[in-house]
């Protein structure tokens, strides 16, 4: 509508001498009057749009912020995860370390029940056969 508004101004005529311009009045109260009715309409789109807009930044905020707070969760979910696995490796060193404690009392109590077993066996093999007998070793 602008651009009919330049047309009839640029169709209208120089009044000599004087720098005014003759134009159509009718025509231009018509598109006057048209920009009018259009506007409003115009201006509910713009609105429209606006809102629409809103809503979509809106939408995205609430996005952002939900991914900010699983982040959050997974980041705690992560940390909580590597302590306890650090956790569960520390008791298996530990669990490790009694299991070797323990097998190796085992195995001394069991050396030294052998070595009396064996010393008991030499002396009684002894007494009953002089000197031909092995002789205990140490």
């Amino acid at each position: 509508m602008i651009d009919e508004i330049e047309d009839a101004l640029a169709e209208g005529r120089r009044v000599p001498f004087s720098g005014r311009l003759l134009v159509d009045e009718e025509r231009i109260l018509d598109i006057i009057d048209r920009m009018r009715v259009a506007i409003p309409e115009e201006q509910k789109r713009a609105r429209r749009i606006i809102q629409e807009q809103e809503r979509l930044i809106a939408e995205a905020q609430a996005r952002v912020q939900q991914v900010l707070e699983e982040r959050g969760l997974l980041d705690a979910i992560n940390t909580e995860r590597a302590r306890l696995l650090q956790q569960a490796e520390q008791e298996a060193v530990q669990v490790r370390a009694g299991a070797d404690d323990y097998a190796r009392q085992v195995l001394e109590d069991l050396d030294e029940r052998l070595t009396k077993l064996v010393t008991s066996v030499r002396n009684g093999l002894s007494t009953l056969g002089g000197s031909d007998a092995p002789t205990p070793e140490p």
